[in-house]
């Protein structure tokens, strides 16, 4: 694989430690595990007051990562320098996105207090929500951005490797938080059936609730595809990522995912270890191109099955969810496709562009003045 090539890291500055990595981890997850508790806590219809025990959870978190990128700001200070210029490389955004985190949650107290508390999707929605989420993901991603800026090179073991593998894991699944409407692994899309009946006319867009559900379905698959895909070409396009990395990948989150139901559909868990092992097994083959195909393809066929074995019956015609497998597998090599390197020239500078038709045609007349 081509190695990418990261800019030049300014002498003067350091870089967040491992250690500091590591904390930043474990903070992160507690913040995580608090939004996921309180998330479930909407969907269990608990009392709805800003001063919670899921919001003490989450805001705790917040409290506790910001206290600690202070530490290493105050430990980063060099005597006669500014602050701002002694700071860790990339610090400086951690810091204002922990500012802005705040802001957003002053914030969502006021909008509560204004507004009352919102249900269902409107929590998903709220704009202070949707702060809070911009950014938890910069703050949040301090350990994955001082991986991909350090010019180690790529580690070998998984356990060299786990926190920033973790960092990911836990920024997909924020992502994938406010886009739960649209997961397989909450909303039962397997279990939807619908029975077209041949004498009744059939409207486009349907009218009908199951063939609704179905629909909801087959775009919650596809639409997790691109969450769990993108973060797989991501690791491809910076490191030669170690054998387990995608395994514990793709099993965090869709773990994540999982739990926020009560585990209700527990019997889904495997399905995102086998998805990652199947990615990391494509990849020690070399075809990292195709990474995301082999993920997706045995996500949901681990899905459907795991469904019909340890959920309920897949209520899916056999062509749908083929159908829904097939799609999803082309719209992960699209994927592949944009991420993947294009072929160099002899000089290794990339291909040159195509020349505008206009600049053609305006050559090809000065060649034709000069042959008379």
């Amino acid at each position: 694989m081509t190695k990418i090539e990261t800019p030049a890291a300014d002498a003067s500055r350091v870089a967040l430690t491992s250690r500091e990595q590591a904390v930043g981890v474990l903070f992160a997850l507690w913040m995580v595990v608090g939004l996921f508790l309180d998330g479930w806590a909407h969907d269990n219809n608990k009392p709805e007051t800003f001063f919670t025990p899921w919001h003490g959870v989450l805001y705790s978190g917040f409290v506790a990562a910001a206290a600690a990128a202070l530490v290493v700001a105050w430990r980063s200070q060099r005597p006669g320098a500014a602050w701002w210029s002694s700071l860790p490389r990339g610090h400086g955004l951690t810091l204002g996105a922990l500012v802005l985190f705040g802001v957003g949650a002053f914030g969502d107290l006021v909008w509560h207090e204004a507004f009352g508390f919102e249900v269902a999707l409107e929590a998903l929605l709220s704009p202070t929500h949707l702060v809070l989420l911009v950014a938890g993901l910069v703050a949040l991603s301090a350990p994955l951005r001082a991986a991909w800026m350090a010019s180690d090179a790529s580690p070998r073991t998984l356990r060299e490797f786990a926190p920033t593998v973790l960092s990911l894991a836990l920024l997909v699944a924020l992502v994938g938080f406010f886009l739960l409407y649209l997961s397989p692994f909450v909303n039962d899309a397997a279990g939807a059936r619908f029975d077209r009946v041949a004498a009744v006319p059939h409207d486009h867009p349907s009218t009908e609730v199951g063939e609704l559900q179905q629909v909801l379905g087959v775009a919650s698959i596809l639409v997790t595809t691109v969450l769990l895909v993108v973060p797989i070409h991501l690791v491809l396009r910076r490191w030669r990522p170690p054998p387990g990395t995608f395994a514990l990948l793709v099993g965090v989150v869709v773990a994540l995912f999982v739990g926020l139901d009560e585990f209700s559909q527990a019997g889904l868990l495997p399905a995102g270890v086998i998805a990652g092992v199947a990615a990391d097994v494509v990849v020690r083959r070399g075809w990292t191109a195709l990474a995301g195909v082999a993920a997706t393809v045995a996500m949901w066929l681990a899905y459907f099955g795991l469904y019909q074995l340890t959920v309920g019956t897949v209520a899916w015609s056999a062509e749908l969810w083929a159908g829904t497998v097939t799609l999803a597998g082309l719209v992960a090599a699209g994927i592949g496709l944009l991420t993947a390197r294009l072929p160099l020239d002899n000089d290794g500078q990339g291909a040159a562009p195509l020349a505008p038709r206009t600049a053609l045609v305006a050559d090809q007349a000065v060649a034709a003045r000069m042959a008379r």
